[in-house]
């Protein structure tokens, strides 16, 4: 599986389980067939009218279209690591990191947990997230438009803990992981 946002996936809830997954996307001149790495296999839909927890989304992919590992590009080669299986909590102070397809890899520091976020979803949708995970760049921005998706983890051992899903200038936010892989029934 590949685990990414409702909104990067499913195209805020318009998605159907079964939509070709194309890697680069459309925006970075992907193109179907020769592009496509995998269906569309679930999502959380996003409530317009209520409180959400999670955006989020999986797709089965053919295993010979991706690697395992994440990646940041030094300059232009790639680089690959991996982060840890052990899930960990958020709080107030940690360091943290990411590696997205916008900024690449960045450092931020967790600035508040259990937050309340309203998130613009497009269309004039604006959707409500409770118990998030706010986050800022330590050089910078920690993220930018094109980095939802990414998983968030601990700077020192890389310890996942979220999955980011919005930002706006200083401030980004993730799902808490643990309420994400409970939301998609997946270890």
């Amino acid at each position: 599986l590949v685990l990414s946002n409702n909104h990067v996936l499913a195209n805020v809830n318009a998605g159907r389980l079964g939509d070709e997954i194309i890697q680069p996307g459309k925006y970075d001149g992907g193109q179907q067939p020769q592009d496509v790495i995998g269906v569309l296999e679930r999502f959380v839909t996003i409530d317009f009218n209520g409180p959400n927890y999670v955006d989020c989304a999986t797709a089965w992919i053919d295993p010979a279209m991706v690697r395992p590992e994440l990646v940041f590009l030094k300059g232009t080669q790639p680089s690959y690591f991996r982060a840890s299986n052990n899930i960990v909590a958020a709080r107030n102070g940690m360091m943290v990191g990411k590696s997205g397809r916008t900024t690449q890899l960045t450092a931020g520091q967790v600035t508040a947990v259990g937050v309340a976020v309203q998130v613009n979803m497009g269309g004039g949708r604006v959707a409500q997230f409770e118990d998030q995970i706010s986050i800022r760049g330590v050089n910078g921005y920690f993220s930018q438009g094109g980095d939802s998706g990414s998983l968030v983890w601990t700077w020192e051992g890389r310890d996942p803990l979220g999955l980011l899903f919005a930002g706006g200038g200083d401030l980004t936010f993730a799902n808490p992981l643990h309420r994400v892989l409970n939301a998609l029934e997946i270890e």
